[in-house]
């Protein structure tokens, strides 16, 4: 009798234990893998190589892209209380290598013929498991990279067309178009006045006097529903495409030039500074969520 009434008790104790273990429930991953996407616009309308947009800058004019091509890097989630989280970007051999992402929205259709045909239009990688309410990326490649040599350095950072030679470093920002003033206006992002390579070295920089890398801030972003909105439409939205307003022997549009008058309306709406005036990242309206 004894006997059976240890075994009555033992049985469901032994099934409490069984019940009791969780080997069965679902566990939440310690890591959550991100694919934010970025799109591309002229105002309200997709961009699109081979399209022809209206009512672009301030004269209203016609437009056709040529290129839009964009490094970023330093990609970082801000959970609620405020802290910044790096996301470790995953290396592709094409788009993403060395935390630094090209995002590439131009073909090969219409006028743009720079470039490839492959386009890329995601930041992807990796996070710890958080509550995430922001997204912070800097346009542009960083300072250690942004030096080295183009013909030996690997995807993303080996296309000579987004390389300056004669100001040794990268074109952090590539928009090219037409329009009926102008054959090719075009919009290059990247540091200037760069002094020559330190004595004893054939490549890098001394030192760049205007770095010119925006620090995109986007707050109430949800990695789960949210995009990123790059608008052409609104970087030119104080710009006179039809002609170039810097005279002649200038540049056709900015190349980054502190002494161009083309750029400061540009680079007022990437938050930078130009020309003494100091950088308002408020001001930027390049970039946004939606």
């Amino acid at each position: 009798m004894t006997s059976v009434l240890r075994s009555r008790l033992l049985l469901p104790l032994a099934l409490v234990g069984a019940l009791g273990c969780g080997d069965d429930e679902p566990k939440t991953p310690e890591v959550l893998t991100v694919d934010l996407p970025v799109v591309a616009r002229v105002g309200a309308e997709p961009f699109a190589c081979g399209k022809t947009y209206t009512n672009v800058g301030t004269t209203k004019t016609t437009y056709e892209p040529m290129d839009f091509r964009v490094y970023v890097h330093d990609v970082r989630l801000v959970t609620r209380t405020g802290q910044e989280v790096p996301v470790t970007l995953t290396e592709d051999g094409r788009w993403q290598r060395a935390g630094v992402v090209l995002l590439d929205f131009a073909n090969k259709d219409g006028l743009c013929t720079q470039g490839t045909e492959g386009m890329n239009a995601s930041i992807k990688g990796t996070v710890p498991q958080g509550d995430y309410t922001g997204l912070r990326f800097t346009v542009g490649v960083p300072e250690d990279l942004n030096h080295g040599d183009v013909d030996t350095a690997g995807a993303p950072l080996g296309d000579t067309g987004l390389f300056w030679s004669w100001r040794f470093g990268y074109i952090f920002l590539r928009i090219d178009g037409h329009t009926p003033g102008l054959p090719e206006h075009v919009m290059h992002l990247g540091s200037t006045d760069c002094a020559p390579p330190p004595a004893g070295q054939t490549q890098g920089t001394a030192g760049c006097a205007n770095i010119n890398r925006p620090e995109i801030a986007l707050d109430g972003f949800d990695v789960t529903k949210n995009k990123v909105v790059m608008d052409v439409g609104a970087l030119f939205a104080g710009s006179d495409l039809d002609q170039n307003l810097s005279g002649p022997n200038t540049a056709v549009g900015c190349m980054s030039s502190p002494t161009d008058v083309d750029c400061a309306p540009t680079f007022e709406r990437l938050g930078l500074g130009f020309s003494g005036k100091a950088a308002n990242p408020a001001a930027q309206s390049f970039i946004r969520a939606e």
